[in-house]
C-alpha cells in the first residue's frame, strides 16, 4: 500500500514570474517557501499588486515560512500571510530579514523573524532543511535542501539563482555542499529556475565584469554621471562605489527606495555609509559626481524619471553629463524607458545602456548555468518553475534535449506533486485560484471594480443628482458634472439640460429606481449620438 510521504504544490510563481509561494507538507510539517508579491500589467488601474489566494491553505494552516531571498516577489506579501496565520513562524536570511522588519514596522505588525544561515539546518518532524548558498542580484539568497529524516530523498527549490565563480561581493554557489548532502539519497526533485531559459547568454556573466566597465566609463571626462540600477541589487550600487572612488568621483544615492535597501546594506557590512552620501545638501559640491537614481523602469515617483526630465529641483544634467542605465526593461515596462531616453538624447546628452556595453547582468541562470547545476545535484525528476508558460514549456524542452536520465515535469499553480513511500512521483492536477488584487492600504479589490475603472478610464462619466422633492414643482433641481469627457461636449450644456428638464416634466415619479435607470438610458444615447460612445452614467434621486 502507498503512503504519500511529501506533497509539494506551487500557491504561485509558476506561469508567471511573482507571486512565489510553495508548499511542502508531510504528515506532520506544513511549510511554506516565500510569500512574494506579483506586479500588475498596465491592464491594472492603481493596482498596487497580486498576492496569491491563500484560502485553499486555511483548511491545513501552514505552520513554518521560509523566505529564500529578499526580493519582493518573494517577501512582498509577508503582512497578508502573517494575517491570514497569525501563529506562522518565520525564518530568512539576515538580508531578507532586515527588509521584513521595515515593513512590519511601517505597517504597524509584530512578528518575530527568525534568521537563518548557511550553517543552519532547520529541523522538524518529517523533514529537514539545509540552506544551500547560491548567487543572485540580491545578497544572501539561498537555495533549500528539504530532505526527510529517513534520508531516503532529497528536493531542493531554488527560484532564483545564477552562478558567478568571479563575484568579487559573494561566495560561489554552494555545490560542494549540495552534493555532500545529496548524494546518498534514492531519489532527488528539483524546482528551478526558468526566467532566462529563452536568453541568448548561456552563461551568465559575472557581476566582476560590470565592475570593471563602470571603472573604464567613470574615468570618461564627463561631469556628473546620472547611473540607474534596481534599488535592491546592491552589489550593482558596491561596483558604482568602488569605481568612482579609482575616479575620484563622489557618490550620491538618490532617491528612497536606494536609501532604504543601501542602510540594509551598511547593517549587513556589505557596504560602507561613509563611501556615499544619501543627502544632496551635504556634498561639499555638485561636480564629479555619480549619482545613483531610484526607479530604473521609468517609474513615475523614481529619481531616474524625475531627472532625466529635467524636473528635478537639484540636479539639471547638462550636455556634460552622462545617463549610465545598469539594468533592463521588465516587460511592459520597455515604452517609459524608451521615452525618457528619448527625453535625455533630445537634451543633448549622452547615455551607455545594456546595448552599448556590460553594465548589466541578470540575476539569473542561462542554459549552460541549469545544465552545469543539473549535473552536480543528479536530479531525477526536474521541475521548472519561476517563469511564464512559455518559459517553462521552453526549460522542459530544453531538459529533454540533455539526454540525461532526469524527467521534466510541468505543473501549474495549485498542481499537487506527491512522493510516495514506494519513491514514485505523481502530479495531481487542479484549477488554479486566480490571484488576489491589492491596492490602496494593502486592501483587497475585487475584480469586478476593476471593470468599472476600466469603463471609467476609457470612457468619462457623466453624474446626475435630482433633489426628489423638487419632481413636484415647477422648476425640477438637479446638478451633473461631466468627467474624462472632451470640451465641446461641456460646452454644449443647454442641450443636455434641456434634455433632462424634456425627460422629468410631467413624468409621474413612483419607482424612483426605474425612473433612473430610463434616464441614464437616455444620457447615454444622447451621448453617443455625440461622442461616439456611451459614457458611464449614475443618475440618482436625493
Amino acid at each position: 500500500m502507498t503512503k504519500e510521504l511529501l506533497k509539494i504544490q506551487p500557491v504561485g510563481g509558476v506561469g508567471q514570474i511573482g507571486s512565489n509561494m510553495t508548499r511542502f507538507v508531510t504528515e506532520n510539517d506544513n511549510i511554506i517557501v516565500d510569500a512574494g508579491i506579483l506586479f500588475p500589467s498596465e491592464d491594472f488601474f492603481d493596482i498596487n499588486y497580486l498576492i496569491p489566494d491563500l484560502s485553499e491553505l486555511t483548511n491545513n494552516p501552514p505552520t513554518h515560512l521560509l523566505i529564500t531571498h529578499g526580493h519582493e516577489d518573494h517577501i512582498g506579501a509577508i503582512i497578508h500571510v502573517i494575517d491570514k496565520f497569525p501563529e506562522i513562524i518565520i525564518w530568512a536570511p539576515k538580508f531578507a530579514a532586515l527588509l521584513m522588519r521595515k515593513k512590519l514596522d511601517y505597517a504597524k505588525v509584530s512578528k518575530n523573524i527568525l534568521e537563518y544561515d548557511h550553517n543552519t539546518v532547520l529541523e522538524f518532524n518529517d523533514l529537514c532543511v539545509h540552506p544551500i548558498h547560491v548567487n543572485h542580484s540580491i545578497p544572501d539568497t539561498y537555495g533549500l535542501l528539504f530532505k526527510d529524516n529517513k534520508k531516503r530523498f532529497s528536493t531542493l527549490i531554488v527560484s532564483d539563482f545564477k552562478i558567478d565563480n568571479r563575484s568579487p561581493y559573494e561566495r560561489e554557489f554552494d555545490f560542494k555542499k549540495l552534493k555532500s548532502l545529496s548524494k546518498d539519497c534514492e531519489k532527488r526533485v528539483i524546482l528551478a529556475d526558468s526566467t532566462n531559459i529563452l536568453s541568448t547568454n548561456l552563461e551568465t556573466p559575472s557581476e566582476g565584469d560590470v565592475l570593471h566597465n563602470f571603472k573604464n566609463i567613470f574615468k570618461k571626462d564627463y561631469e556628473n554621471i546620472y547611473l540607474t540600477c534596481f534599488s535592491s541589487n546592491v552589489h550593482r550600487i558596491a561596483s558604482a562605489i568602488t569605481a568612482a572612488k579609482e575616479s575620484g568621483r563622489r557618490v550620491l544615492l538618490y532617491g528612497r527606495s536606494m536609501i532604504n535597501y543601501a542602510a540594509v546594506a551598511a547593517e549587513c557590512g556589505i557596504l560602507n555609509e561613509s563611501d556615499y552620501y544619501i543627502d544632496q545638501a551635504s556634498l561639499p559640491n555638485k561636480k564629479k559626481v555619480v549619482v545613483i537614481l531610484s526607479g530604473c523602469q521609468g517609474d513615475f515617483r523614481g529619481s531616474f524619471r524625475r531627472v532625466a526630465k529635467g524636473e528635478d529641483t537639484h540636479f539639471k544634467p547638462t550636455t556634460k553629463d552622462l545617463f549610465v542605465i545598469s539594468s533592463k526593461a521588465i516587460p511592459g515596462n520597455e515604452k517609459k524607458i524608451s521615452l525618457l531616453e528619448n527625453e535625455i538624447t533630445e537634451q543633448g546628452i549622452d547615455i551607455i545602456s545594456t546595448r552599448d556595453e556590460l553594465i548589466h547582468v541578470s540575476g539569473h541562470p542561462g542554459r549552460n548555468d541549469l545544465a552545469k547545476l543539473y549535473q552536480e545535484y543528479l536530479p531525477d525528476y526536474i521541475v521548472p518553475i519561476h517563469g511564464e508558460s512559455l518559459f517553462l514549456k521552453k526549460h522542459i524542452e530544453f531538459i529533454d534535449s540533455l539526454n540525461s536520465n532526469a524527467q521534466a515535469i510541468h505543473i501549474s499553480n495549485f498542481d499537487e506533486l506527491s512522493i510516495n513511500n514506494r519513491l514514485e512521483i505523481e502530479v495531481q492536477k487542479t484549477t488554479p485560484l486566480r490571484p488576489i488584487l491589492i491596492h490602496g492600504k494593502a486592501i483587497e479589490i475585487e475584480r469586478e471594480h476593476i471593470s468599472v475603472r476600466r469603463k471609467l478610464s476609457n470612457q468619462g462619466a457623466i453624474f446626475l443628482s435630482i433633489k426628489t422633492d423638487s419632481l413636484l414643482k415647477r422648476k425640477i433641481q438637479y446638478e451633473y458634472s461631466f468627467f474624462g469627457l472632451p470640451n465641446f461636449f461641456n460646452d454644449d450644456k443647454e442641450d443636455f439640460e434641456y434634455l433632462i428638464n424634456s425627460e422629468l416634466s410631467g413624468r409621474k415619479v413612483k419607482l424612483l429606481e426605474k425612473t433612473a435607470d430610463e434616464i441614464r438610458i437616455i444620457i447615454r444615447r444622447y451621448a453617443h449620438n455625440r461622442l461616439g460612445y456611451k459614457p458611464v452614467t449614475v443618475v440618482h434621486f436625493v
